[in-house]
């Protein structure tokens, strides 16, 4: 749609009244934990936070299955508000929760059947053979993994037909490299205009998704493209979950971070910002994993990052497309909030 390219700044003015018309808008006020506001467009719309932040309560409220003080407008149609409520069966979603709710004495295909939707039966014998549970419609509940259930669950939620896809950590006991290929088939073929997904992992959301909302302790971040995400966080510990892992001090007011996975060795000025800082690398005994030291301006900085070809020291790092903000990373944070979401 010419309105999905609002979140990328690229959305002609004239288009303003057009995208409140196509988006989903949630004010959370009277909520007792969420708290904020967001507005999406069609997509696929990644959530993503620590466990306990609030990725959940935020489907089931889009879902109807949460508490009915926050307000939820889609397509300029009130969901629910101060005097109105629209129950879930009416709400036009299919949620698929983490442990699927599969009936245990109905095969996958009669399940299916028994929801299908005139409009899903022309995409979804494609959809199960992405999701190749194709060969596995036959078989009850109890006679699959963990992962084969969550996409039987899928597959009976895009049968419905239903334009919205709640995902709620809905793949993630799916191997990797299926679990990679279902969210690239939900981003560049989808079944369905809106997609909602759930997860911890955080190089899959920036991957795949087309907005990615954080989640930190029931404070919903205004949802962003990966890229705009990563260029400016707007504070400190959505920084951290992002893979920030240190910060130096520009002048008084400015700091820039540090993602491991931009930082090159040595002064390359052609690459990037060249900050003086000592680094020692050295290759940690019985791992793949290298310890990097880098010190500067009476901060030092450890990161455990995969193997470098060899041990090396130098006085001085190369920052590739440099993020600059306001506030600095407090190494005390870096217990807490680092290990939340991997990267």
């Amino acid at each position: 749609m010419a309105c999905a390219n609002w979140l990328a700044s690229a959305c002609l003015a004239d288009l303003e009244e057009k995208r409140h018309s196509m988006s989903l808008a949630l004010k959370t006020a009277g909520h007792s934990f969420l708290r904020g506001e967001a507005e999406w467009i069609s997509g696929l719309n990644a959530i993503i936070g620590p466990s306990g932040a609030g990725k959940t309560t935020l489907l089931r409220l889009l879902a109807g299955l949460g508490e009915k003080t926050a307000d939820i407008r889609f397509k300029n149609a009130a969901w629910q508000g101060r005097d109105h409520y629209l129950p879930p069966y009416l709400r036009p979603i299919a949620f698929v929760p983490q442990y699927p709710s599969l009936i245990p004495f109905r095969r996958i295909r009669q399940q299916i059947e028994w929801v299908l939707s005139p409009s899903s039966r022309s995409y979804l014998e494609e959809w199960a053979e992405e999701l190749e549970i194709l060969p596995l419609l036959d078989r009850y509940p109890r006679m699959l993994s963990g992962g084969e259930q969550q996409r039987a669950a899928i597959l009976r939620a895009l049968a419905t037909g239903q334009p919205m896809l709640l995902l709620d950590e809905a793949l993630s006991q799916v191997e990797d490299r299926l679990r990679q290929h279902c969210l690239q088939c939900l981003k560049h073929n989808p079944p369905v205009p809106w997609v909602f997904y759930s997860t911890h992992r955080l190089e899959e959301a920036l991957e795949f998704s087309d907005t990615l909302t954080v989640i930190t302790e029931g404070q919903i971040h205004s949802p962003q493209t990966p890229q705009d995400l990563l260029m400016a966080p707007p504070n400190a510990h959505v920084a951290w979950m992002l893979g920030y892992r240190g910060s130096f001090p520009l002048d008084s007011q400015r700091f820039v971070l540090i993602h491991p996975a931009r930082v090159v060795l040595g002064a390359h000025p052609e690459q990037g910002l060249v900050y003086p800082a000592r680094i020692d690398v050295r290759s940690k005994p019985r791992s793949l994993l290298s310890q990097w030291t880098v010190s500067g301006h009476n901060t030092t900085w450890h990161w455990d990052l995969p193997q470098y070809v060899k041990e090396w020291q130098g006085n001085a790092i190369t920052i590739i497309d440099p993020v600059i903000v306001s506030y600095a990373l407090n190494r005390e944070e870096a217990q807490s909030y680092a290990q939340h979401v991997s990267w």
